[in-house]
């Protein structure tokens, strides 16, 4: 309906205005709960291939560290959040 009607979805810059300012984290008293990352999806922007910077493949799939890619050790780091935190966190790749 929206794109019929002729909305872009684009926000014009000149209707944005920065934030006013910016809560610390550590003024902010709230509960731990583990169990609010089962309704949480990590969400990793894959980007490009890396033509650009003479690669042949993702960025991603360069090796950092022993042998692991970028995109391994973000996959490791939510199996460790599933583990420690017996929690179903999901992972999703864009």
């Amino acid at each position: 309906k929206s794109l019929v009607s002729g909305n872009t979805g684009i926000i014009p810059e000149s209707t944005i205005a920065p934030v006013p300012e910016l809560i610390h984290t550590d003024t902010i008293s709230a509960k731990l709960d583990a169990a609010l990352l089962s309704e949480t999806v990590v969400l990793k922007l894959n980007g490009g291939l890396g033509t650009g910077m003479g690669l042949d493949k993702a960025k991603s799939l360069l090796e950092v560290k022993n042998g692991d890619t970028f995109l391994d050790l973000t996959a490791k780091q939510v199996v460790c959040m599933r583990k420690e935190f017996g929690q179903n966190v999901k992972f999703m790749l864009m």
